[in-house]
């Protein structure tokens, strides 16, 4: 019994062992086949010649482009009077980059070149199996270019935007690089990292999409219409959308009205001590598109709060209330130089059943974007001197229309028994 067991014991050992060894060779193969296809992108200030941000890039096959992330050269791409491009090849080759196309819902970026290379990447045609073998490559850190194995895991559940995990180390630096099969080609870009081996590619097919679009003369006109189609496509869901609706507290809210938008909830009503108990609930679609490092947009976040002190005199009862009330605000990053202040209305809500209601509702216009507007909508139920319950939510990123129609069903579904 004891030698069946050693025996077993060595053969998988020796198969671990097999398996780490063709991993490790396939990833050498790789990286010698296609070393002279991987750059790093510099982002270069003009003034002092400084690098303000750098990633990864890959040549691909039967053209003269570059990929790499939007998120990449985004800098280059707002500010092109103050940035420039630049790469630095395997072999130490310089050479300037020039922007084609962007697509910032995928944070993809095409860049033409005129350095060529011994052999360039082509793209997969088909998605791998589910636990394919895959690699990344790219330029971690600075510290040169690397390839990393790991594993492919199908697209991210629960999600808007088409992204593949990916469970291997995807490090800073190493963004818009390529991951690729076996065979060398092309399965996804690398993107985003949430540690812990768990990594994020912008699918193959997205990259195809751009690859095939035309050459833009204005980004930033092409970047507003891209924003305008994303959320026009997902909104349509969200309002087409048979809402399913729970209890909170003395109200009935909205619960998960989509597949991507997840709903939690926290709770303090087994704490004694508290002369205030609170009952949250938040939903949101939380991925945002990256336009600069200082603003981001296209979240949705729906947020209740059902509030009960029957110990506290109405007057204290109502500060802690308006303090709960100003806690809420847009959930989007954005500068003065990105948006506007906020224009708000306020109205009193009179619904033929149910509780009366103060709302407040809040716009503020993109100054690169016109068509474009963040959204903040509050409204706290009033009937009562010692419980309430206040709903609220955020949209980033939308047109006028697609706010209005929110709003509407938003209200409707929002009822204060």
């Amino acid at each position: 019994m004891l030698r069946k067991t050693w025996t077993s014991l060595v053969w998988l050992v020796l198969c671990c062992w097999s398996a780490q060894s063709y991993s490790a060779a396939v990833a050498e193969k790789v990286f010698a086949d296609y070393a002279d296809a991987l750059l790093q992108v510099k982002v270069l200030e003009y003034a002092s010649g400084a690098k303000s941000a750098i990633g990864s890039g890959f040549l691909l096959a039967d053209s003269d482009l570059v990929v790499t992330n939007y998120h990449v050269v985004s800098e280059a791409v707002l500010f092109p009077q103050k940035y420039q491009l630049e790469f630095l090849a395997q072999n130490q080759q310089k050479g300037t980059l020039e922007i084609v196309a962007v697509d910032v819902v995928n944070d993809l970026a095409l860049l033409k070149t005129d350095y060529k290379a011994a052999k360039s990447f082509q793209l997969q045609q088909q998605p791998p199996v589910q636990g394919a073998a895959v690699y990344s490559l790219g330029n971690p850190h600075d510290l040169g270019l690397i390839v990393v194995p790991g594993t492919y895991n199908g697209l991210q559940k629960h999600s808007f935007y088409p992204r593949i995990h990916f469970t291997g180390a995807i490090n800073s630096g190493m963004s818009g690089g390529p991951a690729v099969n076996e065979a060398g080609e092309v399965i996804g870009v690398n993107v985003a990292s949430a540690g812990n081996d768990l990594g994020f590619l912008v699918p193959a097919a997205a990259l195809k999409t751009l690859v095939e679009k035309a050459v833009v003369s204005d980004l930033k006109q092409d970047i507003q219409q891209q924003l305008l189609d994303n959320q026009q496509r997902m909104f349509q869901q969200i309002l087409q959308a048979d809402w399913q609706l729970k209890s909170f507290g003395p109200a009935t809210v909205p619960d998960e009205i989509v597949p991507f938008i997840r709903c939690w909830g926290t709770s303090n009503v087994e704490k004694d001590k508290d002369d205030v108990k609170r009952v949250n609930a938040f939903c949101n679609q939380p991925e945002e598109i990256f336009l600069s490092s200082e603003f981001s947009t296209g979240r949705i976040e729906m947020q209740f709060e059902w509030i009960q002190a029957k110990d506290l005199h109405p007057l204290q009862f109502f500060r802690r209330y308006q303090f709960s009330i100003s806690q809420m605000n847009a959930d989007n990053r954005a500068g003065q130089d990105d948006v506007t202040a906020f224009s708000c209305n306020n109205q009193l809500l009179n619904p033929a059943e149910g509780q009366h209601a103060k709302a407040i509702f809040c716009i503020r216009a993109y100054r690169n974007y016109p068509q474009l507007f963040d959204v903040a909508y509050i409204s706290a139920s009033m009937d009562h001197q010692q419980q309430g319950v206040v709903s609220h939510f955020t949209l980033s990123g939308v047109d006028q229309q697609i706010a209005l129609a929110f709003s509407r069903k938003f209200i409707g579904a929002v009822v204060w028994q």
